[in-house]
């Protein structure tokens, strides 16, 4: 098993703390969160054996900078376009007559 670190990361947008190790993915070292299953895109990162309150501190001090501002986040609040698994489920659905060609507007008046 390789290392594990303690990462600050972006989820949600709000910085979080997660125990994550290095893996290859493809061609190029990334994280996955062992844990979970998921990839994260660690903002910093410590090695659980060096871990220290200084450390700690100084994770949290770079929340906030240009850096932190362009990170991915590991659960994005929102999307440009469905995916396509969305896609085949909402047609699957639609073939069986359990969800609504049309999206129900909520809206009440009072």
């Amino acid at each position: 098993m390789s290392e594990l670190y303690l990462i600050l990361h972006k989820v949600r947008g709000e910085p979080a703390f997660d125990i994550a190790q290095k893996i290859m993915i493809g061609g190029e070292e990334g994280w996955i969160i062992p844990t979970s299953g998921h990839r994260a895109y660690p903002h910093l990162a410590n090695l659980l054996g060096s871990l220290n309150n200084y450390a700690y501190d100084q994770m949290l001090e770079t929340v906030g900078s240009a850096d932190w501002d362009s990170l991915p986040d590991h659960f994005g609040t929102s999307r440009e376009e469905t995916g396509a698994m969305e896609e085949l489920a909402r047609s699957a659905l639609l073939r069986r007559g359990l969800l609504k060609s049309k999206p129900v507007n909520n809206y009440r008046r009072r």
